[in-house]
């Protein structure tokens, strides 16, 4: 065919199961589910049931399979059809379709929002049937302004201004050798038109070495417009191979090092953005570093004459009576000044079943009066049944729950091995300082579920009831959007996207100021 799935719009459907005839239901063939189907060609969806019998493929084709676009009135799957199913596979219990081919996206035979959808499947050795299933093709993202590649993949969340206008890293810039040949990072605004499209603007473009490279995490913003971030290289190289990492100021258009990481007694390789709390100051966390070289809190400070004064408030412990070990997440702020984040190991490695250097810790720093910081660990995590190395930071809601989640952990899955996939968690104050965790939601990339989101990376969002994130697999193992919301009977993970080849997100979800929720990585998007 001349036009591939792939050039049309992706859409995600879900099918439910429809009531068979009794011939159907005894000896005939039964569908129990069918795995999300896309608007492109390529693309994995396994129906599964039972009494489908067993099929040779006959030019990649079968007569005994049909899907029909009820809407567009148009069909794929019988021989000579203008849309014709390749089939990978055929058991009695599994059926497994490779792509689609033909004429699909030309005329109207192409899927749009709202489509209802129908899968028939006869028993080819007995012909009974058809079993039946039917869905509704729901929204897709929508793609504002895709990226050049002088901003290159978003790095972390942006940040909004009074008038809408968004700010954020990317890994494009230039390239040159002192940061390995690679390009070094920038520094981008994303306008909005009066007539609704967007544009883009670099601001600054990183140079490597002394300057730092690779900035990452979200930036923030003080009331005079100027931008705060870091990046996880650059700066000092006589310690670290790639340098240490610096903290860095953009004012229009011009960047100034605030702070160059030295790793001993000072941290390193900070991964996390910068959180700012009302007065101006800024906090942060460092991977490695440190007295104990296992990760710190710092600080930035205004000094009272326009400049900032960097302090490191707390130093890891490596797993030291029950504390934490290498902090990849941001800080999270609460109304008190109390902060919250996670570290990726330490902990009670006696506990952990299954890394000797701890499963991770959620913490919090709670402000003494003095400047100072008192450390509380709040939970400790035992290993695969509640989560292993939460990588990412925590979310609030209205009610004053955490949530967040893992790397790992959670029921063995293919991708991860005998680690698991990751688990959501939800964290409950209990009115007298202790928290009570519990797991939320098991990530999972079963036989069932290939559109399975896998290895959650990002931090949730909480938008009216509900969590938004990033995870790994999907259908094209590009990566999806999921969702966690409480519903009647507890929590439900869905995944409300699969990206395509060449798409993805970084950072985490976020709500305009409009209410619209969107999303940076290959472009600026919106989520269905």
């Amino acid at each position: 065919m001349n036009a591939r799935l792939t050039s049309c719009v992706s859409l995600l459907v879900a099918f439910l199961t429809l009531p068979l005839s009794a011939r159907a239901q005894g000896s005939g063939p039964h569908i129990s589910s069918v795995t999300q189907v896309w608007a492109r060609s390529y693309q994995t969806i396994k129906i599964s049931g039972r009494g489908f019998g067993s099929l040779r493929k006959y030019d990649g084709d079968s007569a005994f399979i049909r899907i029909t676009d009820l809407t567009q009135n148009w069909e794929a799957g019988h021989t000579g059809d203008a849309v014709t199913i390749n089939i990978g596979s055929w058991s009695d219990s599994l059926i497994t379709i490779n792509y689609f081919d033909g004429a699909y996206g030309s005329g109207n035979q192409s899927l749009v929002s709202g489509d209802l959808l129908s899968i028939e499947v006869w028993n080819p050795q007995t012909g009974a049937g058809p079993a039946k299933a039917q869905g509704i093709v729901l929204a897709n993202v929508t793609t504002l302004f895709p990226f050049t590649v002088a901003t290159g993949f978003a790095e972390g969340t942006p940040v909004s201004d009074e008038v809408g206008n968004l700010y954020g890293l990317g890994n494009g810039g230039i390239s040159n050798s002192a940061c390995f040949g690679g390009t070094c990072g920038a520094v981008y605004e994303l306008s909005k038109g009066a007539d609704g499209t967007w544009s883009i603007t670099t601001l600054y473009e990183f140079l490597g070495g002394a300057d730092g490279w690779s900035p990452t995490g979200d930036l923030v913003r003080d009331v005079a417009g100027n931008l705060y971030g870091v990046t996880r290289q650059g700066g000092d190289n006589s310690i670290c191979f790639l340098g240490c990492g610096t903290v860095f100021e953009v004012s229009h258009g011009v960047k100034t090092t605030l702070h160059t990481f030295a790793y001993n007694g000072d941290g390193a390789i900070p991964y996390a953005g910068l959180t700012m709390d009302p007065a101006g100051n800024m906090y942060g966390t460092t991977t490695y570093g440190g007295t104990m070289s296992c990760g710190t809190v710092y600080r930035l400070s205004p000094d009272g004459s326009g400049g900032l004064t960097y302090s490191s408030i707390y130093n890891f412990q490596c797993g030291a009576a029950g504390d934490g070990a290498s902090p990849y997440s941001k800080l999270t702020l609460d109304s008190s000044g109390n902060l919250y984040g996670t570290t990726y190991s330490g902990g009670n490695a006696a506990i952990c079943e299954v890394y000797q250097s701890g499963c991770g810790t959620i913490f919090e720093l709670s402000p003494v009066g003095d400047g100072t910081f008192i450390e509380h660990v709040l939970h400790v995590f035992k290993g695969t049944a509640e989560g292993v190395h939460p990588g990412t930071g925590v979310t609030f809601d209205a009610s004053g729950n955490l949530y967040g989640v893992t790397y790992n952990g959670g029921p063995p899955c293919s991708s991860r091995y005998n680690s698991g996939c990751g688990v959501a968690y939800a964290l409950r104050p209990l009115g007298d300082g202790t928290w009570q965790e519990r797991t939320i939601a098991y990530f999972s990339n079963n036989v069932n579920d290939v559109d399975g989101s896998t290895y959650p990376f990002s931090d949730l969002t909480y938008h009216n009831g509900v969590l938004y994130g990033y995870a790994r697999g999907g259908a094209s193992q590009q990566g999806t959007i999921y969702t966690i919301a409480l519903k009647k009977g507890g929590w439900t993970e869905s995944t409300i996207y699969s990206f395509n080849l060449g798409e993805g997100a970084g950072g985490q979800p976020f709500v305009g100021s409009d209410g619209t929720i969107y999303g940076v990585g290959d472009g600026l998007f919106t989520l269905p």
